[in-house]
């Protein structure tokens, strides 16, 4: 078996690292950042321009239970 005329080279790793970060950089939906808010927010509109990312549902219930647990906590404690 005849050898290939042509052997590949290796890239340059810090040359492949910037067209990586370029690439992800182009996407909305990537990031650290962009997840955690994702856990805790729905996402906006994407037909209305002027709207926000709201907390969702079952995050805002649940802060209000913690909410209320430290008010009748306090409450008991300081009567």
């Amino acid at each position: 078996m005849p050898a290939p005329k042509h052997k590949p080279q290796a890239e340059n790793p810090a040359l492949v690292s910037r067209e990586f970060q370029g690439i992800l950089a182009q996407q909305p939906d990537i990031g650290a950042a962009n997840i955690i808010l994702g856990w805790f927010f729905d996402r906006p509109n994407i037909f209305d321009p002027n709207s926000r990312r709201r907390p969702k549902p079952e995050i805002v219930i649940l802060l209000s239970y913690l909410l209320l647990m430290a008010a009748v906590f306090a409450a008991f404690n300081f009567r």
